[in-house]
């Protein structure tokens, strides 16, 4: 008891490091079967207070386009509407995928309207018809526009990245994002994003000087609206 209380403070330090590691170790190597179980603990925490807490407002600049079936299907409320109207054209002429022209007319009527960016969350990893049409809205706007890229982590690392139709240069162009996810190697949920990502980490290498960083489709928009 006296020795307890002459090395009080030893004894409260060494408790304080005990567990400090013990939940280091448990987020480093959740895998083992021990740490495992604290790990899931404290993402199942984690979970509840993403499903149950307080949502951030989404921005009331931001507009969302979606292509859903009845857009896929597409008829117009009035065959004369299409009459004139080159995007209907372009949707009824043919089933999807559409002409990339349709994204030049879109990309007309969003800045004409008063759009700053227009970010499409969409892969043209080959050459398509319509190309030029598009190649040249993506030249008319400039660092107003983000296409999306991928990485195939099936097999061997494949990086997908907007045809050279549309740029040239895709994988230096900061016009290109990547869209993928990484999930988390536990249980395959996705917990958390990457806004940068190099491809010495995407082979499980250790970093190096000479590696080459990728920023996300997010990362890249928000650069583009001047939050670099």
């Amino acid at each position: 008891m006296n020795w307890m209380a002459r090395h009080r403070r030893w004894v409260i330090a060494l408790i304080c490091a005990f567990w400090t590691l013990a939940v280091l170790a448990a987020l480093s190597f959740p895998e083992l079967p021990f740490f495992s179980a604290v790990a899931r603990g404290e993402q199942s925490f984690g979970d509840m207070l993403r499903r149950e807490g307080r949502k951030a407002p989404t921005h009331p600049e931001f507009v969302f386009l979606g292509i859903d079936e009845s857009t896929r299907n597409f008829t117009p409320f009035n065959p004369e509407d299409a009459v004139g109207n080159r995007a209907f054209e372009l949707i009824t002429e043919r089933p999807p995928p559409w002409s990339r022209e349709l994204w030049s007319v879109l990309l007309d009527r969003l800045f004409a309207a008063g759009a700053r960016l227009v970010i499409f969350d969409m892969i043209f990893g080959k050459p398509g018809d319509g190309d030029e049409a598009f190649r040249n809205a993506l030249e008319r706007y400039g660092d107003r526009i983000v296409l999306g890229a991928n990485f195939d982590l099936s097999g061997q690392l494949t990086a997908i990245w907007p045809s050279p139709t549309l740029f040239p240069n895709g994988e230096r162009d900061d016009r290109a994002g990547y869209v993928v996810f990484f999930p988390d190697g536990l249980d395959g949920k996705t917990r958390s994003l990457r806004y940068r990502i190099s491809d010495r980490q995407l082979a499980g290498q250790a970093p190096h000087s000479s590696q080459q960083i990728f920023e996300s489709l997010s990362a890249r928009a928000v650069a583009k609206l001047g939050h670099p």
